[in-house]
């Protein structure tokens, strides 16, 4: 969970960044970020950038009212900001035809609830732990640079007992 593997992502930041590298342009890996074993995979990949959006969503930072849930969990409500929730209402003044020619693009999530995480809930705690697990990842290969990452990262297939054995422990040593 906290250094990567095997992720549909990953495929579609490696192709186009090879693609892109032939121009002298980079990529920006967008989605499926939870851990930060994801954001690993993009930077090997060679994505010079990863968006993360849902995640951030989920701290109290973020925009939006702090709600409770009939179990007592703080949440908010989210949506992308290429949904059609988004959309509609960054360009709500533009006249009928406009606005409906900027809605045939909108795309994603219009409304979700993202669950504030109680043992990180800001966003200097997922930098935090972000950030720790990237210099992990960046260690067992040998890097000290994004593009080092790149060039020296080896990714393969993970058995299941493997991913399991790969997760954080509950309890420090």
């Amino acid at each position: 969970m906290m250094t990567a593997v095997g992720r549909p992502q990953f495929s579609a930041v490696l192709e186009s960044a090879e693609e892109a590298a032939k121009y002298g342009a980079t990529v920006w890996a967008d989605g499926g970020v939870r851990y930060p074993r994801d954001v690993a995979l993009a930077l090997a990949a060679g994505a010079g950038a990863v968006m993360i959006g849902s995640w951030f969503a989920g701290t109290v930072e973020a925009p939006g009212t702090v709600l409770t849930d009939a179990q007592g969990r703080r949440y908010k409500e989210s949506f992308g900001m290429a949904s059609s929730r988004a959309v509609a209402g960054r360009f709500s003044k533009l006249d009928p035809y406009e606005r409906a020619r900027k809605l045939l693009f909108a795309e994603g999530i219009s409304n979700s609830t993202i669950l504030i995480d109680p043992e990180r809930p800001s966003v200097d705690d997922l930098v935090d732990m972000i950030t720790t697990g990237l210099r992990s990842s960046f260690t067992y290969a040998g890097a000290r640079s994004i593009r080092e990452f790149h060039e020296r990262a080896k990714v393969g297939l993970q058995s299941a007992a493997g991913y399991e054995e790969g997760k954080p422990l509950p309890v420090s040593w």
